[in-house]
């Protein structure tokens, strides 16, 4: 009878229950929203693995620039490097901390990759936060190679399509794509609306408390069906 009383309210047993709820979200109801997109997934692996190589090309120089006895690790970089010219220049101090970052960036690619496997509930927010950092990190990249920071002084004799194909276009994609992962990402952080929880049973009113005394949860005095079908309810209960 106390059943047929719960579900007469339009309450089951195991909403009306703190305890069952609570082991919903142990069970993973909410697992789904700390797990990132496939798509995401692959990308935060492959920025770890290219931002690795990059920095490690510039750690090692003089090495691993063309005719360096490295130089076959880095065989693209000697096409790269004649249009990108701060990356010949071993004195250059903005590339060298550009490259440091870049480890940074990586540790924090790998540590939100390992969160993801983990299921953590802090997922999408660092993986938020490292998209960001390669999205800026990029911008800054770009100012320090245009004509208004620096001069042009690493762009000497460049074409427009040399540095379209070389520098513009593979560098645009570290703008583009953490773009869409901060797209994507937003939408689970700020939530499209808030609802107001109703108070469980046992803390706070009983949500037909108002309802058994003529008042709706508006304020408003309910019906007269309501209140005589939820007293009929009881009755027949007792």
């Amino acid at each position: 009878m106390a059943a047929f009383a719960d579900e007469s309210n339009g309450h089951s047993p195991a909403l009306a229950d703190p305890k069952l709820k609570g082991k919903d979200k142990l069970n993973g109801s909410t697992s789904g929203k700390t797990q990132l997109a496939a798509w995401i997934l692959i990308w935060f692996y492959i920025t770890a693995i290219i931002c690795t190589w990059d920095a490690t090309f510039i750690m090692m120089r003089p090495y691993s620039l063309p005719g360096g006895s490295l130089a076959s690790l880095w065989y693209l970089y000697k096409y790269y490097v004649t249009v990108d010219q701060r990356y010949m220049d071993t004195s250059d101090a903005f590339v060298f901390a550009q490259s440091l970052l870049n480890y940074v960036e990586v540790v924090f690619n790998i540590i939100t990759i390992y969160m993801h496997y983990r299921s953590s509930r802090h997922t999408p927010t660092l993986a938020f936060t490292v998209s960001v950092m390669t999205m800026w990190k990029t911008v800054l990249y770009f100012l320090m190679f245009s004509e208004l920071c620096t001069g042009g002084q690493y762009r000497t004799g460049n074409t427009f399509l040399q540095e379209l194909f070389l520098v513009v276009i593979p560098n645009i994609i570290w703008i583009v794509v953490p773009l869409c992962v901060m797209y994507s990402l937003w939408k689970q952080l700020t939530p499209a609306e808030t609802r107001q929880a109703v108070p469980a049973r046992g803390q706070g009113f009983h949500d037909n408390s108002l309802v058994d005394s003529g008042y709706s949860l508006r304020g408003k005095p309910a019906s007269n069906g309501s209140a005589n079908g939820t007293s009929a309810v009881k009755r027949s209960v007792k």
